[in-house]
């Protein structure tokens, strides 16, 4: 994850200020992922050295100044050149279902475990996959309704299907777990 190029994205959309740029664009899009204060500060101020954004203060009464970015024409042109480059496409997958999953890791081992506990380790695992597919399925559905951008529908939907194949490949996992003796 490019800290640097979800921050210009988000300020693609529109100038914003520190907080709405964490709660807003990271929290929402991008869940577990997102960015924490010492990565979103830090970069906005390094982008703004670098001339990427520029920022404003803007005073309030009774209320904190509230720091707005916007993204400049150097920081949409760098945005643009890095939409465009190849940058990370080319990356072999090939194992990263294995190595980034740590289920699946532990599911190399599960006979080390009784059975029982086996069983309920993978139960357990299905229960968060059918609450992930409901939480982005909900979250498309209110995309849908706002009118949201069709491709970043798109991308909710790719999501879905991931985790629904999971949960395919779960239950098959299940069978074959309560096939074990042990």
């Amino acid at each position: 994850m490019s800290v640097k190029y979800i921050i210009l994205g988000g300020l693609m959309f529109s100038c914003s200020y520190g907080y709405e740029i964490k709660s807003q664009l990271t929290q929402k899009r991008f869940g577990e992922f997102g960015i924490n204060d010492g990565q979103l500060y830090p970069t906005l101020k390094k982008l703004e050295k670098e001339g990427l954004v520029m920022k404003t203060v803007k005073h309030q009464d009774g209320a904190p100044s509230r720091h707005v970015y916007t993204i400049t024409e150097s920081g949409r042109a760098d945005f643009g050149e890095w939409l465009e480059s190849r940058e990370g496409e080319d990356r072999a997958f090939r194992y990263d279902f294995f190595r980034k999953d740590i289920f699946c890791i532990k599911s190399n081992f599960l006979r080390f475990l009784e059975k029982k506990k086996a069983i309920e380790k993978i139960q357990r695992q299905i229960e968060t996959v059918k609450n992930t597919i409901a939480d982005l399925k909900t979250a498309r559905s209110h995309m849908v309704e706002r009118k949201v951008d069709p491709l970043h529908v798109k991308i909710w939907e790719y999501g879905i299907m991931n985790y629904e194949t999971r949960l395919q490949w779960l239950g098959e996992f299940l069978q074959e777990v309560k096939k074990r003796r042990k």
